[in-house]
């Protein structure tokens, strides 16, 4: 008998192998039909349904009555259920499943999930918390610090590595920092763009609200490759449009992001390695307010489950909430590893060099005009700001200005992915950036 994977994370419920992702499902539930919705077909139609659209039923599982229950659903726990079956049809599954859940989930939460699970067709035979699997290769030099951006809230949880294991520590809780405020924020912003450029107000139907809310992440994805896009909307044969740009969507995530830097520096303060899935980590305005990101990669959550295995596994009926594990990489092998690889870590700029992240300014202006922490550099050929954040696999370029900047030799987007010994020109300067490693 195989053994699968669940990922209980409401932004996301993920059925996974040990090869790949079988089922992707975001937890909404709709009940407007007689044969109820979920997942992405449920989020679709959200606005249309906002009375018979139910979101919070993971994160809130419990046994509460639901504002508008029915005789199907009566509390978020039947909805969780639902879901859950729903998600099993989807691959016929019937074979042993290990849970991986959310920091955040009480002893209350974990009984009602393996309560539910006794109805279903397949057995859980692990309950493993969620970050745990992708902080297990935790360098016991640092605080490791991972952030979980759920629907309604983000989760910071902290992690001690030490006497070759990583230990879960503490676990924070901020509510109405999750992905539902960053997308109402955002279509808040477009909203915004079409009143003051088309005279449109794409919220003022269900309709249209919806088209918005079903683009959004298609139009974010443009701006974060193009800088600048126009947005159309067709609504009763009228097309109606509004051009934005990259800085518009990360404007609007400066308050939720702040929020979260702030419960961050008083929970780990200034020595910490944030760690968050690579999928979030380009998410518009994360890299400018927050520190120390290091994205991981998604499939190490799979690595270290079956890694473990022997660790996370029990029998059903008897299982143990696992929330440390073994060192899956020595420190001592991880260090080398680390002085040997071509993430750079900082910019050389006029012989000094600066840590990275980093933001630098450059054209005819003074340095007192800069902003705080902001590298000032004088051009002739233009105006511009740059901006170079860390990634899991080296650093990344996002340029906003006048004048073209060169990497190593040709024009560069407006958004690269850096490595070790790449050279960036400015127009009308003889000054380059290079990126180096400081050991």
């Amino acid at each position: 008998m195989s053994t699968h994977i669940i990922e209980l994370n409401d932004r996301n419920l993920r059925l996974r192998s040990q090869d790949d992702i079988l089922v992707q499902s975001p937890g909404f539930a709709n009940i407007a039909e007689k044969k109820p919705r979920f997942g992405e077909e449920a989020r679709r139609i959200a606005r249309l349904h906002p009375r018979q659209t139910f979101t919070q039923f993971w994160s809130q599982l419990s046994l509460d009555p639901l504002a508008n229950a029915n005789d199907h659903f009566r509390h978020h726990a039947d909805l969780a259920f639902a879901h859950l079956n729903d998600i099993a049809s989807q691959h016929n599954l019937k074979d042993e499943v290990i849970f991986a859940v959310p920091s955040n989930y009480n002893r209350n939460q974990l009984s009602i999930l393996l309560g539910l699970v006794q109805s279903c067709e397949f057995d859980a035979v692990g309950l493993v918390d969620l970050p745990l699997l992708v902080a297990g290769n935790a360098d016991n030099r640092e605080m490791i610090v991972y952030l979980d951006i759920q629907l309604h809230q983000s989760v910071l949880t902290t992690f001690t590595a030490g006497d070759g294991k990583v230990t879960r520590n503490k676990v924070v809780q901020i509510p109405g920092t999750g992905l539902l405020a960053l997308h109402d924020a955002w279509v808040n912003m477009v909203t915004d763009e079409f009143i003051k450029q088309s005279r449109f107000d794409p919220q003022h139907n269900a309709e249209t609200e919806q088209y918005v809310y079903n683009q959004l992440e298609e139009w974010i994805d443009k701006a974060q490759r193009d800088n600048e896009i126009l947005m159309e909307i067709n609504n009763k044969g009228s097309v109606f449009q509004a051009r934005v740009n990259r800085g518009h969507f990360e404007q609007r995530t400066r308050n939720i992001f702040g929020r979260i830097k702030t419960e961050l520096e008083g929970l780990a303060g200034g020595q910490y390695a944030l760690h968050l899935p690579d999928t979030q980590a380009g998410l518009p305005g994360i890299d400018l307010y927050l520190n120390n990101i290091q994205a991981v990669k998604e499939s190490m959550l799979m690595e270290n489950c079956f890694r473990h295995m022997e660790h996370i596994k029990g029998k059903p009926g008897s299982l143990s909430f696992v929330t440390s594990l073994p060192t899956s990489t020595p420190a001592a092998s991880k260090a080398a590893t680390a002085s040997e690889s071509h993430v750079p870590s900082h910019v050389l700029i006029n012989n000094k060099a600066y840590a990275l992240p980093a933001s630098l300014a450059y054209g005819p202006v003074n340095g007192s005009d800069a902003g705080a922490g902001v590298i000032q550099v004088a051009a002739a050929g233009g105006s511009g700001e740059i901006r170079l954040s860390l990634s899991g696999q080296g650093a990344i370029l996002d340029y906003q200005g006048v004048g073209s900047i060169e990497l190593n030799g040709s024009k560069a987007a407006a958004r690269e992915s850096l490595k070790l010994g790449d050279v960036i020109s400015l127009p009308g300067s003889n000054t380059t950036l290079r990126l180096i490693q400081v050991e």
